[in-house]
């Protein structure tokens, strides 16, 4: 096969470049343009898919809304009126088309009532069973059922629409259906039938993976795409929209689409076939491909003329030097001229030739050269051809053989030397001329003078002309002497061996190719190895280590002495041996046991310094290495204990001067060790006393001790080297060799740290101890190892009852044992833990205690123990609680004396415009029966205002001196007609005059509803006991309670034999509109209103009582220790009028118009203002006028009170009569009891406020 011409090669790599690039090219513009236009197929498709599934949600939603609205004209009668029924259903074809399976209607219990087309088959069956019944009924909505097969006689798959049928009770009494028949042409069924392209499709399935349309109408109601089969279709089941490339379940490579409906939650899918799809870009690609290779052809021809064209010249030049290779002669420069690379090219040929000759005659002097060298060589060296016969020699040659050149020349071995020896010589020659290369023996050899000489023979091939073997070039080393000195050295050698074999050291010794020569029987003792085993072995570290490195010899035959550090901890070199070193190692020999071991290598060199081997000697050390080591490591932990010791250590002798110091010692006193060392120790850090005054060495009991050699221990006072002095803790112990003194140890501690620490260890103990909160100390475990005398004080527990035992017998069970957990895991985890904790008392009584536990830790910073500070919070917690009912309280009556304020206002236009027209019509008049009716109602209204405001603390309160007995025995008669004829009353009155500042009739409320609930809770009868008595409240009281100032008290019980309460219900008795009895028997404000009179009054009211054995209310009032005032009875008249002039100013406008009719009807002038700003106008205009004022306190912007104030200071004689119903109106608060100021209650009668303004404009 003919090799491709430049020319080729050069044609056909440049037409693939350029087919390659212009590929490249168009398979990335055909890539770009395939992506965009799958982009674009995938958003048309997916929005064609989108558009369907709206019109489809349209579709549904349409056909929902118009059963809907159907079922909302169908009458509860009409469903059970078969007339009315055919009447509604041919009344509605349109919807009867929407639905072309037929109309249905079902009673609430699911039976089916009547349907059009009639289904005589199914009327009067039960359908409760299908989920689309079921939901309408359970949830009154419309609903859409999944597809099921219908059971119509036909069995085809339907789709139910519900819509439900309401009552006049507003429940569903009837649900009306209407189905779609999956099976014929309507609008979910004409999906199928879109057809996109020539195979693409729709299709509709649900969440379950049934198929509700299909262009195969036979895969309708059918789940036959299993898990996995349409990855997805998968995916859209996962709440995927959109499209992408996938295989359908018919391994059908499609382009698939998917939108779920928003009525139904069904998916919408679209499959077209990719092969379709994709049809344009197969083509694109095909006509690519084509223009591709018309391109690549028309390459091919261009390059190939091109180079044709340009390598003309070359072929020209190889011509013309192929030519100058057939001619002998020296070679001519080359004539081809071309003015390119190829000229270029041919001046470089043109010098290579001029080298060449320059080269040849260079080699011919080289080879005369080498001629004369070789006849000098003073080694006999030949060269035969490949027939034997010798073609030359050097002189040495033929010194060697005793012959002449002549006589050499032409002849073979077997001319020249005996034969046994020309034999094999013969015999070596064939095997080089067999193997090739160089060979090397030894053998005899006959010298000229007929002696046998030992010969090593170096004999290699030279090739001829035509490349083979051309004969033998050899040269012969005469090494007869160099072989006797190997005999006496092996001699040597032999004796060496057996003294190392024979050494009691473990001796080992390598070649220089790291080979064991030598193994003696030591190291076969130390080893267990025998040397047949070892003889010859490379890898001696397998022995001695468990991983590779080299061993000591291995180093000093490889000259690796830097490696030395990184193998061996201690080493040195040899003092006595150059190159020799030694070192320590370890060996674990093959029984396990430990040998610590000296190792000393040195190298073994020839007599020319080679080195040829490596000798290594170990020693087994491990005794003596095991002793040394525990004395090293006795003596450094001794200097270790000495340098790290916290006291000072000196080490003095029998002058006293020191001979030792320790860190410790020198940072003591200042000075460093090298400064205090030679030293006496007594002038120098013992020479006053604390005082200052000299410290004489012949008084110091040190210095005695050291010199006399006895053990001394006191607290002495050293000083530093900056003239400071500290208190040390010294103990002196005398040092003795062979029984002689030879010095003292003086060890000292200073002292100034543990004074300090004593202190304040002393403090911090008397802080526990005396500590006002409990303190508990626990290990790790939580067991308890120290309580602080508090802590046995409040819970009753000596400490001896609780050291080792947890805390957890303090525990009550009412809190949660996730809080115990979170607690624990805080404090175990290094943190502090603050918290509430209800814990029992040794005598069984619970208590709340605030805790803040925290982890102590050691000097090592771990956890040792923990510590609890525990707060007895049972009274705050009884504030709280208090506080928080006090402000429930509070905010409710606000929001009932604000109603009651506003009410009252609205009575006062009630009765008082009633009572006018009451006394305007004449008597028989029929109309005064209803103005009685209507005035009596607004009476009682005004009791139930009353009680607002007695709740809410703000009924104005008309306090007098009261004597708590008589009042009760009074109301007593009147209770008895309350509680029935089945209740016992009892009652006990204190004969001590009990005087309290009171409202009487508020405290006759108060006793009339603890009656009335003490009535209600004997329903079977019992006894009602009421008694009164005085009492002093102490600090106890409030301790128990939470509440109460000193002081003596009224009391009075009301006690009841009922059916009692439980603690819970007790908590909340006083809350407003709790109540325990039966619905419309009561509106749970009676105790609300007890409790804001009692406290209203300045009292407090307690409960107690027990399930099944009564209740018993204690009202405590505060006496009133003054003198008992005399209170006239003012007599009843008929209130007359008066020409004076009343300035009213009242906000409320239907108010300001009653008084000011009522004031005018008895004769009256009335200036009438609607606020405080308008009322300073007019009065500063006509205070000349005005005999009284008659002022609403609660007004905007300015009230009553801040009113009255202002008209005073202009007039201070002006009479003011307020009109108020509570006292937020800030008359009693303010404590306003000035001369010609009164005050009327709301709702005030005409014939009242008649009256007391005729009061007052006559008082003087």
């Amino acid at each position: 096969m003919l090799p491709f011409s430049l020319k080729t090669k050069m044609t056909v790599t440049i037409s693939l470049l350029i087919a390659g690039l212009l590929s490249v090219l168009a398979i990335s513009t055909q890539m770009y343009f395939v992506n965009q236009l799958k982009q674009l197929l995938y958003t048309q498709q997916f929005n064609m898919v989108s558009a369907v599934a709206d019109q489809i949600d349209d579709k549904i939603f349409s056909s929902q809304t118009e059963l809907v609205a159907a079922a909302g004209t169908l009458s509860k009668g009409a469903v059970t009126d078969p007339v009315a029924l055919k009447s509604f259903f041919d009344d509605r074809p349109d919807t009867l088309a929407m639905f072309d399976n037929g109309l249905f209607l079902f009673s609430r219990e699911g039976v089916l009532i009547s349907a059009n087309p009639a289904e005589t088959t199914l009327l009067d069956k039960n359908f409760l069973h299908r989920d689309y019944l079921k939901n309408t009924l359970a949830t009154g909505k419309a609903q859409i059922s999944e597809p099921f097969i219908s059971a119509q006689p036909h069995h085809h798959p339907i789709i139910m629409f519900t819509a439900p049928v309401f009552g006049n009770d507003g429940k569903v009494s009837a649900v009306l259906g209407g189905s779609i028949d999956l099976t014929k042409n309507n609008f979910l069924t004409r999906i199928g039938s879109v057809v996109l392209g020539k195979e693409g499709y729709l299709y509709l399935y649900n969440k379950d993976r049934t198929m509700v349309v299909h262009s195969d109408h036979r895969r309708i109601f059918r789940k036959d795409v299993p898990v996995g089969a349409n990855v997805l279709y998968d995916r859209a089941l996962a709440g995927f929209e959109g499209t992408g490339e996938t295989v359908n379940s018919r391994k059908v490579q499609v382009i698939s689409s998917f939108k779920r409906l928003k009525s139904t939650g069904w998916i919408l899918a679209s499959n077209f076939p990719q092969q379709e799809a994709y049809s344009p870009i197969y083509k694109a690609r095909t006509y690519v491909i084509f223009a591709l290779a018309v391109v690549l052809l028309i390459s091919i021809l261009i390059v190939w003329l091109s180079m044709k064209f340009l390598t003309a010249p070359l072929l020209a030049f190889t011509e013309q030097i192929r030519g100058m290779t057939q001619h002998k002669e020296a070679a001519q420069p080359v004539g081809v001229n071309t003015g390119d690379e190829i000229e270029v090219l041919r001046d470089a040929f043109d010098q290579l030739l001029a080298e060449l000759e320059a080269q040849k005659s260079e080699l011919k002097r080289q080879l005369d050269f080498s001629r004369i060298l070789i006849d000098i060589i003073p080694i006999p060296v030949y060269y035969k051809d490949a027939q034997g016969h010798y073609l030359g020699c050097n002189q040495a040659f033929l010194d060697f053989n005793g012959l002449g050149r002549e006589e050499l020349m032409g002849k073979t071995v077997h001319d020249v030397v005996p034969p046994d020896l020309a034999d094999k010589y013969y015999r070596s020659d064939k095997e080089l001329f067999g193997v090739g290369g160089v060979q090397v023996f030894e053998a005899k050899a006959v010298n000229g003078q007929l002696a046998q000489r030992d010969i090593t023979f170096f004999k290699t091939t030279f090739p001829a002309s035509d490349g083979s073997h051309g004969g033998i070039l050899g040269a012969m080393l005469d090494i007869t002497e160099h072989k006797q000195a190997e005999e006496a050295l092996q001699t040597q050698k032999e004796f060496a061996e057996s003294l190392v074999m024979k050494s009691t050291v473990p001796t080992f010794v390598l070649d220089h190719r790291h080979r064991v020569i030598i193994w003696n029987s030591a190291l076969e003792a130390l080893t267990g190895i025998k040397a047949d085993d070892v003889l010859g072995l490379e890898n001696l570290w397998k022995i001695f280590y468990e991983t590779e490195r080299p061993l000591l010899a291995d180093l000093i035959l490889d000259e690796a002495l830097d490696g030395l550090s990184e193998h061996y901890g201690h080493y040195r070199h040899s003092p006595l041996i150059s190159g020799g070193i030694q070192a320590e190692g370890w060996y674990r020999d093959p029984s396990g046991a430990g040998h610590y071991i000296t190792i000393s290598a040195a190298p073994i060199r020839d007599r020319n310094g080679v080195l040829v081997g490596a000798l290594q000697v170990m020693e087994d050390i491990t005794e003596r290495k095991l002793a040394q080591d525990a004395h090293e490591k006795t003596r450094r932990q001794l200097q270790l204990i000495l340098d790290a010791a916290g006291e000072g250590i000196n080490g003095v002798d029998t002058q006293g001067r020191i001979t030792f110091v320790n860190p410790a010692a020198a940072d003591m006193v200042g000075w460093t060790q090298e400064e205090l060392l030679g030293q006496n120790q007594h002038a120098l850090m013992h020479h006053s006393r604390e005082d200052g005054s000299p410290f004489p060495v012949q008084e110091c009991a040190v210095a005695a001790a050291c010199h006399e050699g006895r053990p001394y221990k006191s607290e002495e006072l050293f000083w530093r080297k900056d003239g400071t002095s500290f208190y040390v803790e010294c103990n002196c112990s005398p040092l003795r060799e062979d029984g002689e003194l030879v010095g003292a140890v003086i060890i000292y501690k200073d002292m100034t740290e543990r004074r300090l620490a004593e202190e304040q260890l002393l403090k911090l103990s008397q802080a526990v101890m005396q500590s006002p909160v409990s303190i508990i100390i626990t290990d790790t475990l939580g067991n308890i190892e120290f309580v602080n005398p508090r802590f046995t004080h409040v819970t009753g527990y000596e400490a001896d009852e609780v050291i080792g035992r947890n805390p957890r017998l303090l525990q009550s069970g009412k809190t949660s044992p996730e809080l115990y957990q979170g607690l624990w895991n805080t404090i175990t985890s290094g943190r502090v833990w603050t918290g509430e904790l209800n814990n029992r008392y040794k005598s069984g009584a619970t208590h709340w205690e605030h805790a803040t536990i925290s982890p102590i830790r050691n000097s090592a910073g771990a956890i040792s123990h923990f510590m609890a500070f525990m707060e007895s919070i049972s009274e705050r917690k009884k504030l709280e609680e208090q506080l928080r009912q006090a402000q429930k309280m509070e905010a409710i009556g606000q929001l009932a004396g604000g109603v009651a304020h506003d009410f009252n206002n609205i009575l006062t236009v009630i009765m008082g415009f009633g009572q006018l027209l009451q006394h305007s019509l004449p008597a028989g008049d029929p109309m005064l029966e209803s103005m009685e009716q209507i005035l009596d109602a607004a009476d009682r209204a005004t009791h139930l205002t009353r009680s607002l405001l007695a709740f809410s603390r703000k009924q104005v309160m008309l306090l007098h001196q009261v004597e708590l007995s008589d009042l009760a025995r009074k109301h007593a008669k009147f209770l008895v007609r309350i509680i029935g004829e089945d209740v016992t009353l009892k009652t006990y009155f204190c004969e001590e005059k009990l005087m309290v500042m009171a409202d009487s009739g508020q405290i006759e409320q108060v006793l009339m509803n603890l009656a009335t609930n003490a009535r209600d809770a004997m329903p079977g009868g019992g006894e009602l006991t009421i008694k009164t008595e005085a009492v002093q409240l102490d600090e106890e009281f409030h301790r128990m309670h939470g509440y109460g100032m000193p002081g003596r008290y009224a009391l009075i019980t009301v006690t009841d034999t009922g059916t009692g309460m439980d603690p819970e219900t007790q908590q909340k008795i006083f809350e407003p509109f709790f109540t325990t009895k039966l619905p419309g028997r009561g509106t749970g404000l009676g105790l609300s209103i007890v409790y804001g009179i009692i406290k209203q009054h300045g009292g407090y009211v307690t409960i107690f009582s027990q399930r099944g054995f009564g209740t018993t209310f204690s009202i405590y009032l505060p006496l009133n220790v003054e003198k008992p005032q005399t209170v006239e009875q003012a007599a009843t008249f008929v209130p007359q009028g008066g020409s004076e002039t009343i300035f009213v100013v009242e906000d409320d406008a239907s108010v300001g118009r009653l008084v000011e009719s009522v004031l005018k009807r008895y004769g009256y002038n009335v200036i009438l203002a609607g606020s405080g700003e308008e009322a300073l106008e007019i009065y500063q205009s006509r205070s000349h006028d005005i005999s009284l004022a008659l002022l609403d306190v609660i007004m905007p912007k300015m009230n009553g009170k801040e009113l009255c104030e202002k008209l005073r200071e202009r007039s201070p004689q002006l009479k003011v009569l307020f009109l108020s119903g509570y006292t937020a109106d800030l008359i009693q608060d303010k404590g306003i009891a000035m001369d010609g100021i009164d005050l009327i209650r709301k709702p005030a009668k005409p014939m009242e406020l008649a009256r007391k303004v005729r009061e007052m404009l006559d008082a003087q």
